[in-house]
């Protein structure tokens, strides 16, 4: 693989990475919020109220931030793969056109339940925000069907042969959509949860029953992940055998990742077992918040960065894969631009540059009260 082929990988890897952890963390959060306000709502609980808008800013911080990610990812499959780009947008295009209508549909959602709050009727302001939450689900619900169109092209392959009609449809039909869907669906629930439980131990937002919300809801989801992620994994071994050797480190890998392996099921047992003590601590909600508890939420997105690694990086050195090969990113690489290769490590260098801005930002943004809260 030549240079420009490998940090094109590289860069539609990173960003890829860094949009899909967003998009976890708000489609996480963004439930929990909709489900606290409905239950303020019910229940005239004032707290829950305050619980349901605080969870709210970390999806709004974190909601603009994917969007940019998103908007880069779209610059780079135009601009460095136009091929793939374009095959996507014909065959793949009932999915992208639900995940862009969800789009659609969740961005005003987001800022009428913001703006509107405590300016319609509470029954009507509970209705918008599931509004919200749920359209969200919508978007990796279209776009995860490139995923696995690209790990087990069924569909491209029929449209290899001019079924293009029929590989329109066969899209919903590829057996690894809808385990890669529900992995991705439980999994961001499961973030969301140890988000939020670990936000409510920062200093200043130490709150136990707002704490042990987040916390029931991530190791609710957690145990989920238990059979889901297995029934993921299997499914792989089937339709991708490629992946499956990097990821167990066998004889046939063609990239070894066994090491990314082990280290996301030590990262799960250490996330099973801090969220343990932290429930007994808790107890539901009438215990006391252990520092410890602010650990949750970082451990929970390691967990899905070496997912995601796995899942993507996985099929290295190849971009679409067919069985036990693939095809190579040359095949898909814009050849009538010649970006030198110091140009392409800078723009490496500066999205994680980016990155790191971000979550500075992020955290004065949530603890400096940058965002105007509900008084108590």
């Amino acid at each position: 693989m030549e240079n420009f082929e490998l940090l094109a990988f590289t860069i539609l890897g990173i960003v890829v990475l860094v949009h899909v952890i967003l998009v976890n963390i708000t489609l996480g959060t963004g439930w929990i919020s909709a489900m606290a306000r409905f239950l303020a709502w019910r229940r005239r609980s004032a707290d829950l109220e305050i619980m349901s808008r605080r969870v709210f800013k970390i999806l709004i911080i974190h909601e603009l931030f994917s969007g940019i990610w998103g908007t880069i990812i779209t610059i780079v499959l135009a601009g460095m793969f136009p091929t793939l780009t374009a095959i996507a947008t014909d065959i793949i295009f009932y999915p992208i056109l639900l995940s862009l209508t969800s789009i659609l549909i969740r961005i005003p959602s987001i800022a009428l339940f913001w703006y509107t709050w405590g300016k319609i009727k509470p029954s009507i302001h509970a209705a918008l925000g599931f509004v919200m939450a749920i359209s969200g689900f919508g978007v990796p619900l279209g776009f995860r069907s490139i995923f696995a169109q690209i790990t087990y092209p069924n569909a491209i392959e029929l449209a290899t042969e001019g079924l293009r009609s029929l590989a329109r449809a066969a899209v919903f039909l590829n057996p690894l959509y809808l385990p890669l869907f529900l992995h991705t669906w439980f999994g961001a629930m499961s973030i969301g949860g140890f988000i939020v439980a670990s936000f409510f131990a920062i200093k200043g937002n130490v709150n136990p029953k707002f704490a042990w919300t987040g916390l029931w809801h991530g190791v609710l989801f957690l145990g989920v992940q238990g059979f889901v992620g297995p029934f993921y994994f299997l499914t792989i071994s089937n339709y991708a055998p490629i992946i499956y050797d990097n990821i167990l480190g066998l004889s046939s890998a063609t990239f070894d990742i066994q090491l990314v392996f082990v280290a996301k099921i030590v990262t799960v047992g250490l996330l099973v077992f801090v969220s343990t003590y932290c429930w007994r601590r808790l107890q539901r909600g009438k215990g006391v918040v252990p520092r410890y508890e602010l650990a949750l939420g970082p451990m929970a997105l390691l967990v899905a960065i070496f997912g995601e690694f796995m899942n993507d990086g996985g099929r290295f050195p190849y971009l679409i894969l067919n069985g036990n090969s693939g095809i190579l990113p040359a095949e898909f690489v814009n050849v009538y631009v010649a970006v030198p290769s110091l140009v392409l490590y800078a723009v490496v260098g500066t999205l994680m540059l980016f990155v790191a801005l971000f979550m500075v930002t992020a955290y004065y943004a949530l603890n400096r009260r940058f965002l105007k809260d509900l008084p108590y």
